[in-house]
């Protein structure tokens, strides 16, 4: 008996050049901006860059877009709100597949 996968669409709410907020101490979070992106192992990592020049990898999971004045999880939106705002970036083709 063969196990059905579940399809998996990976969206990308984030390209180059964007503003994201980005962890830069426990529990502090500033603007950076997206310099190159990768996919590892069914997960996207961003390069980012900050004001001051620091230039860091992390994972698109730790990060956050602002659209529209909330807050977002790039890779799991948790809230009904953070998921019907993707759902709307989706419909109008604002996000990558």
């Amino acid at each position: 008996m063969k196990k059905s996968r579940k399809k998996r669409r990976i969206y990308r709410l984030v390209s180059i050049g964007d503003t994201v907020f980005a962890p830069c101490a426990k529990d502090v979070y500033r603007k950076a901006i997206v310099v190159d992106t990768q996919e590892k192992n069914d997960n996207i990592a961003l390069r980012i860059q900050f004001d001051t020049g620091a230039v860091h990898f992390i994972s698109a999971e730790l990060c956050y877009r602002v659209i529209n004045g909330v807050a977002i999880p790039i890779e799991k939106p948790r809230t009904k709100l953070q998921k019907f705002i993707v759902w709307v970036l989706r419909k109008l083709g604002l996000s990558e597949m």
